[in-house]
């Protein structure tokens, strides 16, 4: 695992790259961050973190970082995003998964 910070269903066996853990007071981490965009305007690594949770809603979800028990468990695990066999890419795992982000603002209120 190259990355520090990862999200990880134990049931499944299967994970998500978080990226490297933010420390800016140098103890508590305050953001992830893959690479030198933020990940939040990550649109592949955002969407596939709502259909993870989404997938495995009920399901024992970890954010595992480098010392922790667990995190060396994840070479064992399936990546999201990774691209060695068997792990599934971006692509593949979002192909059906629908989500309106940014539209809710274009929708008017219900006034139920």
């Amino acid at each position: 695992m190259s990355l520090d910070g990862w999200l990880a269903c134990t049931e499944c066996r299967i994970c998500l790259a978080l990226g490297k853990p933010i420390r800016p007071d140098g103890d508590n981490i305050r953001y992830f961050q893959v690479g030198y965009t933020a990940n939040s305007a990550q649109s592949d690594l955002t969407r596939a973190l709502w259909k993870f949770l989404a997938d495995h809603a009920g399901h024992p979800l970890r954010v595992l970082v480098t010392g922790q028990p667990g995190y060396d468990d994840l070479e064992h695990f399936i990546e999201i995003g990774g691209d060695a066999a068997p792990d599934i890419p971006f692509e593949e795992y979002l192909q059906d998964f629908r989500a309106d982000f940014g539209r809710a603002a274009d929708r008017p209120l219900s006034t139920g």
